[in-house]
């Protein structure tokens, strides 16, 4: 494998990912293959745009069955993972839902720079999401999210084919049965009343149930037994969000199909909300006291969802699914004093799972809900800290080195100066391949995930029988993300550091490595228009192998060197397996060339520029959403040489990464890439 990947932790430059996306994928309709993008070299698939109404289906046994594939690419060091197919179904000439349904799409193979995505489990029904008879819409696009470490920075940013705004779509129409419908005709809100319900009779497991909007506020209450609805279908008609269309106060809400509550309709104070399906479910988020999951399929989360107390896996198992593409918005949340319970093999989340508000108390043992990791703080107070474990990503370093499928990123009050123990736990479904035996903890202090650093030595603190590994006397910092990796195949721990310093008409390169595996040196290359470059220097490795931290330093002396140069490494192993660096640039014979630096990065409510140009006159600042949409601009005048400038009124913008784009007078771009924390 290549050993190293020389990646920086932090800085600024005009692009801070490269040229990543998404080809040739595909939507899978009952087994037929769509083109979601047209791919002249596929003349065997039709394109998605043609498929318009793919047929009536019965609502009592009729199946839509949903699939995908989806492909990769990515360069300059960045990292794809989690590829996801989101879809929404709405009845057709009714409001258009604001929420879309993950589809996981598990990971395959690569090959190079690409990798292929696909999902052949636990297909979705997608006739169970509708409400009775009509023609419905399904809306789809792909997303992915990655990371990026290089000379731009570090980070994550999502990438996709299509979105939200531009869908592909097709349609299909549902002929058949009429749902049972709560009217509250009964002389009590009993929802075992069977006089509520239209038709007469109080639905069973095999009973599609809709709750409308009840004008007189009588709605029904579940407070004892075990009521049960195939998909229950609370709607979402005449009412403000979070308005009480059902009450769970005892008992069990059993639901073996969808759970269609955008709205934020049910009310739970006691008793437990089930999923209890054995075909794949879908189900909306909102507030939960007691939610149990069983039944072998998957029970994919559209939104956000809250334990206020328990979460519990049945021993039948279960797989909760979550969107990944922003683990700031989606997921499962655990209250302060919530718990999740019952997890195996069989039984699970899948993406997201977040405790927001915990106090870590020094000497204590928290497990932070039995989120899956447990920590001691023996020197320090980290005080209040978020925990955030991810079991979709996978991190891959260079050549064949990867994480295992389960990661914890912590974010505490007092992040520093601390010592403690971890106690990780894991699950054999998310091991990627990786022997037990060889599992070693890693640490990564970078928003993009890399580059990590070993915590201990391989094969310390493994017990397979309980499946953990511990590691105590752990030093510094907790404000970082940790997984388990490959002791024999090491996750990339490299470049902290590279510079370039102009000294007059000389250029001084520095780079300093923290770990060099099989590492025979650095060719040092040159280019005057950042695309075609040359070999100035090659600086040897002062050994192969090492674990120190160490500086290396190259002076280019090169005569009457004019305008900008650009200036990046080859990093060559000694079996001649090679990897290159995004650059690094000077201008000379001139001012200063146009920059932006910023700060704080993330961001809460404003970013302080630093800027550098040649031209005075105005300017135009803009900052860029994910997808390049425009949601702040200014127009400030700026002298030539530095200046600052504050950009305010920042708070109301939804969390995830943005970009800040500078225009100078004399048509310089320069973009900096930052996150809304």
């Amino acid at each position: 494998m290549t050993a190293m990947a020389l990646l920086l932790l932090t800085g600024f430059a005009n692009q801070a990912k490269a040229d990543s996306g998404f080809f040739k994928d595909y939507i899978i309709i009952n087994g037929k293959y769509y083109k979601a993008a047209a791919d002249g070299s596929d003349t065997s698939n039709p394109d998605i745009t043609t498929a318009g109404n793919i047929g009536s289906f019965d609502r009592g046994f009729g199946n839509v069955s949903l699939g995908g594939e989806g492909n990769t690419y990515n360069d300059n060091g960045d990292d794809i993972q989690a590829a996801q197919l989101l879809y929404r179904v709405y009845r057709e000439s009714t409001t258009v839902p604001t929420t879309f349904t993950p589809l996981s799409l598990a990971f395959q193979n690569v090959s190079g720079n690409n990798k292929k995505w696909s999902n052949t489990n636990n297909l979705p029904n997608l006739v169970a999401s509708t409400n009775g008879p009509g023609r419905y819409v399904v809306e789809l696009y792909f997303v992915a999210q990655g990371t990026y470490n290089n000379s731009g920075g570090s980070g994550s940013y999502n990438i996709t084919d299509g979105d939200p705004n531009s869908t592909y779509k097709f349609t299909f129409d549902v002929t058949g049965s009429v749902p049972a419908q709560w009217t509250g005709n009964g002389e009590s809100r009993d929802w075992h009343n069977a006089a509520n319900w239209s038709p007469n009779g109080e639905p069973t497991d095999n009973t599609d149930v809709t709750i409308p909007y009840n004008a007189n506020g009588k709605y029904p209450n579940v407070d004892y037994g075990f009521a049960q609805a195939r998909t229950l279908r609370i709607t979402d008609d005449a009412r403000e969000q979070g308005n009480k269309l059902i009450e769970l106060s005892g008992g069990e809400l059993q639901v073996f199909g969808d759970f269609l509550d955008s709205r934020g309709g049910l009310y739970q104070s006691n008793g437990v909300f089930v999923l209890a399906g054995n075909t794949a479910q879908t189900f909306d988020g909102g507030s939960f006291y007691n939610f149990r999951v069983e039944g072998s399929s998957t029970k994919t989360l559209t939104s956000q969802m809250s334990i206020r107390n328990r979460l519990l896996f049945a021993d039948t198992g279960g797989i909760v699914v979550t969107r990944t593409d922003n683990i700031n918005i989606y997921g499962i949340d655990l209250d302060a004093t919530a718990q999740i319970s019952g997890e195996s093999e069989v039984g699970y989340v899948l993406g997201v799972l977040r405790t927001p508000n915990r106090v870590v108390t020094g000497g204590q043992t928290n497990s932070f809900g039995n989120i899956g990791i447990d920590l001691i703080a023996t020197g320090g107070d980290p005080g209040k800290t978020q925990v955030t474990r991810v079991t979709s990503n996978i991190y891959n370093g260079v050549g064949t080195s990867q994480s295992i499928r389960r990661s914890f990123t912590f974010k505490p009050d007092n992040p520093d100066n601390l010592t403690f123990s971890l106690v990780f736990h894991y699950l054999s479904a998310e091991l990627n391949k990786i022997s037990e035996n060889n599992l070693v903890l890693f640490r990564s202090i970078s928003a993009g995930g890399i580059p990590f650093a070993p915590l201990a030595k391989p094969g310390t603190g493994i017990s397979t029988s309980a499946k953990t590994v511990t590691i105590t006397g752990i030093t510094n910092t907790l404000a970082a993300l940790f997984t388990l990796g490959d002791a024999t195949n090491p996750l990339p721990v490299t470049l902290t550091s590279f510079a370039a310093v102009a000294q007059g008409p000389n250029a001084l390169l520095t780079w300093t490595t923290a770990q060099e595996l099989n590492n025979a040196g650095f060719e040092v290359q040159v280019s005057t228009d950042g695309t075609t470059f040359s070999k100035l220097a090659f600086v040897a490795a002062a050994s192969p192998n090492s674990s120190e931290v160490r500086t290396y330093q190259y002076r280019d002396a090169t005569a009457n060197k004019q305008g900008t140069r650009y200036y990046r490494l080859r990093q060559l192993d000694v079996d001649g397996k090679e990897s290159l660096f995004a650059p690094q640039s000077l201008t000379f014979g001139g001012a200063l060339a146009a920059s932006v630096k910023g700060y704080p990065n993330p961001f809460a409510s404003e970013i302080n520029l630093a800027l550098q140009t040649v031209a005075a006159g105005q300017a135009t600042v803009s900052v860029l959403d994910g997808v390049g949409r425009q949601v702040r601009s200014w127009q400030p005048m700026l002298a030539a040489g530095a200046s600052n400038l504050v950009l305010s009124d920042l708070a109301s913008l939804p969390h995830g990464l943005y970009v800040v784009q500078v225009r100078y007078q004399d048509g310089q771009t320069q973009r900096l890439k930052v996150v809304k924390q």
